[in-house]
C-alpha cells in the first residue's frame, strides 16, 4: 500500500497540476501562535515542551482522521488519506514547473524573476556562482519537495511525511516561534535530511557516473567532516556540481542550446529526474519482492 500510495500521489502531482494549489499552509502561522499563547506557561514550554506539542498535535489530528477513515471505509479509507496527505505535503510547489519557468520564459525580465522565485534570492552576479546556485537550488528543492517527502512516507507513513514537511516549514519561516523551539525544529530538520541526501548520493552515482561522484563525496567528507547531528547535506550538493560542471550528466539536445545558468538548471533537473527513477526502480523492486512473499 506505501509503495502504491507513492507512485499514484506523485503521478496525480504530475499530471493533474490544479492539486498544487491545495497546498496552503497559512494555518501553521495561527496554529504556532495560538499555542504560543494559550500554552506558554507550561514548563519548559519556550524549548522542549513546546517543541513537542507544536509538532505532536498535527500529527495527533492526523492519527484520529485516519483512525475515523479506517473505521468508516477500513483500509481503503487509509489508502485514499495517505495519498491525500501525500499529495499535500509535496511542494509547496512543483519543481518542474519552477524550472520551466526559468528556461521557458518569454522574455528577459520574466526569465529574471523565474530564476530568482527559483533561487529564493538575488541572482549572483559572476557566472560560475550563478551556476552553482542554480545546481544547489533545483537539487535542495528536489530533498524538500520531493525525495524528503518520498523517504519519510516509506519509513513511517503519513506521519513521517507530515513531521517532515512541518518541519522544514517552521524551520524556515517565521511563524512566531521561540528561539529554542526554532533551533529543536531545525536540528530536527538537519537530521531528518541527512540520510535522505546520502540516498540522492547514492542514487546520483547510480544515474550518472560512479567514481566520480564517489570521489566528490569522499573528498568532501575527508575535508570538512560532519556528522549526522552537526552537517548539512552540502556533499549531495558537492557531488551534484561536480556532475554537471564535468559533463558528466550527459546532454540531451535541448540542453546544449542553452548556455550558463540555464544549461546547468536544465541539467540538473535532468539529474533530479533520473534519480527519481533510480528510487521508482527500487520501490517497484520491494513492490515486487513483497506481491511475491
Amino acid at each position: 500500500m506505501t509503495i502504491i500510495s507513492i507512485l499514484i500521489a506523485f503521478t496525480l502531482c504530475h499530471f493533474v497540476r490544479e492539486l498544487r494549489h491545495l497546498r496552503r499552509f497559512e494555518w501553521v502561522t495561527s496554529f504556532t501562535k495560538h499555542c504560543n499563547d494559550k500554552l506558554k506557561k507550561l514548563p519548559g514550554w519556550s524549548g522542549p515542551t513546546g517543541f513537542l506539542v507544536i509538532l505532536g498535535l498535527p500529527l495527533l489530528a492526523t492519527y484520529v482522521v485516519n483512525n475515523l477513515l479506517f473505521s468508516a471505509l477500513g483500509l481503503i479509507g487509509q489508502f485514499i488519506f495517505a495519498i491525500v496527505v501525500l499529495i499535500y505535503t509535496f511542494g509547496p510547489r512543483d519543481l518542474d514547473i519552477d524550472v520551466r519557468k526559468v528556461i521557458r520564459a518569454d522574455n528577459d525580465k520574466q526569465q529574471q524573476d523565474a530564476l530568482e522565485t527559483l533561487l529564493g534570492g538575488p541572482i549572483p552576479k559572476e557566472e560560475d556562482a550563478c551556476q552553482a546556485a542554480a545546481i544547489d537550488s533545483v537539487l535542495s528543492k528536489a530533498l524538500r519537495r520531493w525525495f524528503g517527502i518520498i523517504f519519510w512516507f516509506a519509513v513511517f507513513g503519513i506521519y513521517g511525511a507530515l513531521l517532515y514537511r512541518l518541519a522544514t516549514w517552521l524551520s524556515d519561516g517565521d511563524f512566531g516561534l521561540y528561539d529554542e523551539q526554532k533551533n529543536l525544529i531545525t536540528r530536527l530538520c538537519k537530521v531528518m535530511e541527512w540520510p535522505v541526501a546520502q540516498l540522492m548520493t547514492l542514487s546520483l552515482a547510480i544515474a550518472t557516473d560512479f567514481d566520480s561522484v564517489y570521489r566528490a563525496w569522499k573528498q568532501y567528507h575527508n575535508e570538512r567532516g560532519h556528522g549526522l547531528f552537526e552537517g548539512n547535506y552540502e556533499f549531495m550538493l558537492t557531488s551534484a556540481r561536480t556532475i554537471v560542471k564535468t559533463g558528466h550528466a550527459e546532454n540531451d539536445g535541448y540542453a546544449d542550446q542553452l548556455q550558463g545558468p540555464m544549461a546547468s538548471i536544465k541539467l540538473s533537473m535532468d539529474l533530479v529526474w533520473r534519480s527519481l527513477g533510480v528510487w521508482a526502480t527500487v520501490l517497484a523492486l520491494l513492490l515486487l519482492v513483497n506481491v511475491i512473499a
